[in-house]
Parts: C-alpha cells; structure tokens; sequence
C-alpha cells in the first residue's frame, strides 16, 4: 500500500514538473499579442483564412466549426461566451481558438497575421482579439514598426534582441488580461506581416533566442529613437534605479540625420495653461516656469510653473510629457529674448546676461543658480506670453538610442557590441532555441 503510494506520488511529481517545462516552453515559443481589447474593441471580431480555419471551444478543446478556405467566421460576445450566427453557438465557452489549415496566415480585423488568433472575454467583462505568434515572427514584424528595414544589418539585430526581451518581461502589464503585449506603442507596435521584411526576417532569425540578462534574470532592454548626445539613469527618468540602464555619453549619433537630434517649439502661456488644465491643473493663468535643477547629461529632472492661483511641480518623466516634448533634455526662453549666462551662487541685479545686442546688466532680474547652471529667473516686469523651447532627443533616452545603434553599425559595430556599449553589465545568451 505504501510502495503504491510512493509511485503514486512520483509520478505526480514527474507530471507535475514535466507540465511546467512544458508550459515555460510553450511561452518561450509563442508571443500573445492584443489586436484589440478594452472598452473600445466592441463585442465582435470577424476571422477568415485561405487555407480555412478550424474554430475550437479553448476550454475544452471540441471542435465547433470548420471553415472553407477564405470563409469569413463572425463571433460575436454574449454575456457567457460567444455565438457565430448559422454556424455555431458557444455560448458556454469563454475562450475560442480559430486555426488556420495547412500552414496558412490569417486575416483579422483588417490585417494578416502568421499564427492563429485567441478570441476571449477578459476578467475586465471585454472583448479580447489575441495573435498567438511565435517568438520570431513577432520579432520580425516589431523590427519593421519600429526601425527601417533599410537599415544596417547588425542595427536591426540589436533591436530584435531588445524586442524580443522586452516582450517576454512584458506579461505583467496588462495584468486583466490572457495577453503578454498590446500592438501599439503602449508595449511596441506590431503590424503582422504588414511590416515584415526580408531583412526583419534575417535580423530575427539571426539573433533567434538570444536574450539579455543582468544578475542572471532577464531583463528588458528599452530603446527610444535620439538621445542628442547622452542617454539617461533611469531613476532621472522613471525613479527607480536599474543596474543595467545608466547614462553614457553618445558619439554615435548623426546629428545632421538623426531624428530631432536638435529641436525647438514655442508655446503661448495659454497653449501651456490649456496643457495643464488637460492634466488636471488649474493654476490659473502662467505667469512664470522655472527648470529647478537638471540631470548630469542636461534632462530636466524638475519643473515648476507659476500661475495668478499657485504653482505646480513636476519631477522626471513628466518633466517632458506634460508639455508633451520630443525629449526631458531641453532649455526654457522666455519672450524677453534673453539668455542667461551661467554663474554661481545666488545672484541679485545686476545681472549680466546675453541679449541680441551684446552683454550688459538687466535690471529687474533675479536667479538662483546652482554649479554654474541658472535654476531659476524670476522678473519684476512685465509677465512672459511665450516661451520657446530648445531641446536635444526624441524619446525617453533609456537605453538604447536606435539613431546610435545605426551609427555604430555603420562603422562595423557587431549587435552584441552595441547592446554592451548602451546596457552595463549585460550578458546575452542563447536562452531558447
């Protein structure tokens, strides 16, 4: 009786471990992806193949309904599960997986798709249209959305590995949801086989399975387009500091072809009022901004703005989206027109300070300055109506800088070479084959 037991109990065991491994490669392998889900995506979906499509109950694995080639399935969510109208009712099955036959792509909500597609009712009480991929198809089409697949080889395979990485650290993002990553920008925006290239294609496959990890876990490896110049800690940016994503200075970046190396906008104290206002502040009208102290490679790491009712600060990342900037690294004028020049301690009138026709003392002026940056300019005159803008980057400068990663790769830097120059303490390993 007892010997039964044991055996009992060992082979448990096996099956239980055994279901685990399967279940890790199952993940490793495949990439789930959102096509649509939320409060937007409505209650149906339609979903047709050219090599036909088998429709299965994913709860319990019967088939409800086989499909002719380029036959269109139209489901529909009911308050349990979901119906196709003449063709088959589920309405007890929460979760419906419709295959594709014979190796075929298949086609929905307008686009085409390598896989097959998970159609489910998220615990939210929405619709949820999922592209079940494998890993390096999914890599392949990011690739194509998010860097030119004109671009140097050794460049695309360097963001296949970020893509990659980032997607399989992505799970808990959408935690009521059945999905590892959404389509858009929220996680990386992913296009089917619309953006896939031969050369996302070799990209993928060349660098298939190779993650990046940092104390033996794997981690994601941000990027953004420009850095414009640096890149950035990442406490300076999100607040929470991350061996692996500190700054270093950048000189790989075309400044005469990289994305908005350089950029400057002008804003009028309303357009700036409106801004806040959309955020949920009401300072009344601007009346002043002051950059109250900024990052070692230039980023603003706080912000205050000055109104007839208050004032408002922001700190790091917002620093940047709140007037909705191309990057957090950027210097503020005025429309008095003058640039201050840098000085220690703090100042009182008069100051010296840079203006269209030379140096000379302005009356009327004050700032506060720290290490030889001026802080703050506060003015007794008359109250700014515009304010200008000058900044360098575009994105949140974490990471890898796509622009560099083209510049390294043109002058024969190999992916690994330029994933160890932007990430500290990395290795890459070939973790799934």
């Amino acid at each position: 009786m007892k010997k039964a037991f044991l055996s009992s109990l060992i082979i448990f065991i096996i099956l239980l471990i055994v279901s685990s491994v399967s279940e890790a490669y199952q993940y490793s392998g495949e990439i789930r992806v959102a096509i649509k889900y939320g409060p937007k995506a409505g209650n149906a979906t339609s979903v047709a193949s050219s090599g036909g499509l088998n429709v299965y109950n994913a709860v319990n694995g019967d088939l409800l309904y086989n499909a002719a080639p380029g036959e269109s399935v139209y489901l529909e969510m009911t308050s349990s599960g979901f119906i196709s109208k003449d063709k088959f009712n589920a309405e007890n099955a929460a979760k419906i997986s419709l295959q594709p036959q014979n190796g075929a792509t298949v086609w929905c909500e307008g686009s085409e798709y390598q896989g097959y597609i998970f159609i489910g009712k998220a615990r939210t009480g929405y619709i949820e249209v999922i592209n079940v991929v494998g890993t390096d198809d999914y890599t392949s089409s990011v690739l194509g959305k998010e860097m030119s697949y004109s671009w140097p080889i050794e460049a695309l395979k360097a963001q296949a590995v970020c893509a990659r990485t980032f997607a399989l650290c992505r799970g808990n993002a959408h935690k009521d949801y059945d999905f590892d990553v959404c389509s858009t920008t929220h996680c990386q925006v992913y296009g089917g086989l619309s953006s896939v290239h031969s050369n996302t294609v070799r990209a993928s496959k060349e660098t298939s399975g190779i993650v990046a990890t940092y104390n033996g876990q794997i981690v994601p490896l941000y990027f953004f387009a420009t850095d414009g110049g640096s890149t950035e800690y990442s406490e300076n940016v999100w607040g929470s500091a991350l061996g692996y994503l500190k700054s270093v200075s950048d000189p790989y970046e075309d400044p005469n072809k990289a994305s908005h190396y350089s950029w400057e906008i002008t804003l009028s104290a309303d357009e700036i009022k409106t801004k806040l206002n959309n955020a949920g502040t009401d300072i009344g009208n601007i009346t002043g901004i002051n950059i109250d102290s900024v990052t070692s490679s230039g980023r603003v790491k706080s912000l205050t703005f000055k109104g007839t009712s208050g004032s408002k600060t922001y700190t790091l990342e917002k620093c940047r989206t709140i007037l909705g900037l191309y990057s957090q690294k950027y210097t503020i004028k005025d429309d008095s027109g003058i640039n201050i020049v840098s000085t220690d301690g703090y100042v009182n009138t008069p100051l010296f300070a840079i203006s269209s026709d030379g140096t000379r003392a302005v009356s009327g002026y004050s700032a506060i300055c720290s290490e030889g940056i001026i802080n703050s300019l506060n003015t007794s005159s008359k109250t700014p109506e515009r304010y200008t803008i000058s900044g360098n980057g575009y994105g949140h400068g974490i990471g890898m800088s796509q622009w560099g990663a083209r510049g390294m790769a043109e002058q024969g830097f190999t992916y690994d070479q330029i994933l160890n120059f932007y990430f500290a303490d990395i290795v890459l390993k070939q973790q799934f084959s």
